[in-house]
């Protein structure tokens, strides 16, 4: 499989500017006193500024590869040396974007690279401006954790950049379940980097039957066994894991790292019913690897899912609303996840119920009460996948359903009314995180160029 985006990380090459003069002298835009404007005394700071600099380096985020850091001094020429620029040009196919510390580096936008300016002054505001006029990604930041905020924003964008989904459809445009998705994936890779491969949903059945047995069941015993209370036939739920390992399989075939399926048209096909499986568990399973994983080729929610997860570095649920008064939203699906507080968390306490009535199709129903927080953040992106809908909310209780598309979750927000009405422009499937998130993502959304709806 390919790497997971999650696993990105940000190549980032520091380039710590300085002006030295040549001698001492005094005018317009230099004074001070004498001892301190000696070529020996500014080489000196130079060198102290320097050595600081590498000192803030070791609080950047784990998210950030540093490269080498470069010593880019210069005098009253304004002119870098051959000996810096190579040094700059070192693994530059690699590098993300130019961290420039303390001065600016005269020509640097010759690379055509982003730029991000740690510096609490003018010195970076000048610079990042003049970048952003000339078409130049540019950034300031304040101070280290300006920084930090601004890489995770940036660290998003290249994850999502380097997501690439299996989407298994029917080929129809639009689908039966879906009318609202985005229907041409080619906006999503022109605008986002987000690549989609399509690919008839029986072409999995193959990777299904190369699956053993012995293969599944340590995997459905495990979920069988950490259930509160289990109601499904559990020789046929040995079906739903082959058909996530299959998945996965058919993710490493074919190079992706996220997923979706057909799910009215699989139905309609009777594979699942003469199989016994349905693809819910596969999703929920996904979701807490890390792995974007989304029903019924739904885009839309798909890429909310990739930003909203790889963002808050947790999995996401998303399901239908439903209006149920103008301060309480229904939310239901089968696919929730374990890892809901985060990843590398404890797990949520679960039930395995089955989605059908004869007992096939495993699903997770999973109280959200656990969670540490109440709050919730949904989201959903149009149909022309360039702008985001996003409510927050309070789930205040938790619902389950024998059968069909179930946990049930009730979410207590203000003027759902208004809320569901803005959806008419974007679709039904919403995709929920827990924690407000609504700043970060319309932070984020200076950095993709998406729009942001508040519903």
């Amino acid at each position: 499989m390919k790497q997971k985006a999650m696993d990105t990380k940000l190549t980032v090459r520091p380039i710590i500017g300085c002006l030295t003069h040549s001698h001492f002298w005094e005018g317009p835009c230099r004074a001070g006193r004498r001892e301190d404007m000696t070529q020996e005394a500014e080489a000196k700071a130079a060198d102290a500024a320097f050595a600081a600099a590498q000192e803030t380096l070791r609080q950047v985020s784990d998210k950030v590869e540093l490269l080498p850091a470069i010593d880019a001094r210069y005098d009253e020429k304004f002119v870098v040396s051959e000996q810096v620029w190579k040094q700059i040009e070192e693994d530059i196919d690699k590098v993300d974007f130019f961290l420039c510390m303390n001065w600016r580096i005269p020509r640097l936008e010759r690379y055509r690279k982003p730029v991000v300016i740690l510096q609490n002054g003018n010195e970076g505001i000048d610079f990042a401006a003049y970048c952003n006029d000339i078409g130049l990604e540019a950034h300031v930041a304040m101070n280290i954790q300006d920084f930090n905020e601004t890489a995770q924003y940036l660290w998003v964008k290249k994850a999502v950049r380097n997501t690439r989904a299996l989407v298994l459809t029917a080929g129809g445009q639009p689908t039966f379940g879906i009318q609202s998705l985005i229907r041409d994936p080619e906006i999503l890779r022109q605008k986002y980097g987000f690549e989609v491969i399509k690919l008839p949903f029986r072409d999995i059945i193959p990777y299904m039957d190369e699956i053993t047995d012995e293969e599944a069941k340590p995997i459905a015993d495990k979920i069988i066994n950490g259930s509160r209370e289990t109601k499904v036939n559990t020789e046929w739920f040995l079906n739903d894991i082959k058909y996530y390992l299959a998945a996965k399989k058919m993710m490493e075939v074919y190079d992706c790292n996220a997923f979706s399926t057909a799910c009215h048209e699989l139905c309609t096909s009777e594979i699942p019913q003469a199989r016994k499986f349905t693809p819910c568990m596969c999703h929920s399973l996904l979701k807490d690897e890390g792995i974007p994983s989304g029903c019924e080729e739904d885009l839309n929610a798909l890429t909310a899912m990739c930003i909203m997860q790889y963002l808050a570095d947790r999995p996401a649920f998303m399901g239908n609303p439903n209006y149920e008064t103008d301060e309480l939203l229904r939310l239901h699906h089968a696919v929730p996840a374990l890892c809901m507080n985060g990843y590398g968390t404890e797990p949520l306490d679960y039930k395995l119920w089955a989605f059908t009535g004869q007992g096939f199709g495993g699903k997770l129903q999973v109280d959200f009460a656990q969670n540490r927080t109440n709050t919730v953040t949904l989201g959903r992106f149009n149909p022309a996948g360039n702008t985001i809908c996003l409510k927050t909310g309070e789930v205040i209780r938790s619902e389950y359903d024998a059968v069909y598309c179930s946990p049930y979750y009730y979410i207590k927000m203000n003027d759902v009314r208004t809320y569901m009405h803005n959806l008419a422009a974007f679709g039904h499937h919403q995709v929920l995180i827990f924690g407000d998130y609504q700043k970060q993502i319309k932070e984020l959304s200076k950095f993709m160029g998406f729009q942001v709806l508040e519903g």
